[in-house]
């Protein structure tokens, strides 16, 4: 990297500062931290679980399967929304 292109981001860096200094705080403080998928993971589980349900359990075991994803999802919802206490 030459001399002039470090003098341009420099310049750049210094324009996004006068700009916008909330952008630059966010991005000085670095990443956040990365949440477990436990939507995905939730929405693929009970992707997996439907069929044997179905075989095994019928119509009865399916209502509980998805009772009980749709009450899971409800709960990491809620927690994930929950204020955070220090």
């Amino acid at each position: 990297m030459s001399d002039e292109d470090r003098r341009v981001i420099a310049e750049l860096e210094q324009r996004i500062l006068l700009s916008d200094p909330d952008f630059a705080q966010r991005m000085a403080t670095g990443p956040r931290e990365v949440r477990f998928p436990a939507v995905s993971v939730l929405c693929a589980g009970l992707f997996i679980l439907v069929p044997p349900v179905m075989l095994l359990f019928g119509w009865p075991g399916l209502i509980i399967v998805v009772d009980l994803f749709i009450a899971a999802l409800v709960a990491v919802v809620l927690n994930r929304r929950s204020p955070r206490s220090p």
